[in-house]
């Protein structure tokens, strides 16, 4: 039987999962000039503090609204 949980971390993993899918096809979309200024826009975060790092500017990025 599943705990309440084990339902809000599944939950978030498909909410999580559908918006990487929605932002791989917006990202996709984008001109190759953009796609770069992307991946030097990310770089930056990546490189300074690892995974952890680059998680933790995402949550301040989807956190104030910034999309």
């Amino acid at each position: 039987m599943m705990t309440t949980e084990d339902q809000e971390y599944n939950d978030f993993i498909q909410e999580a999962s559908l918006k990487a899918m929605e932002l791989r096809q917006k990202y996709d979309k984008l001109s190759d000039n953009n796609k770069r200024r992307f991946l030097l826009y990310i770089e930056p975060m990546v490189r300074a503090g690892g995974t952890q790092g680059f998680m933790n500017q995402m949550n301040i990025l989807f956190d104030t609204g910034i999309r």
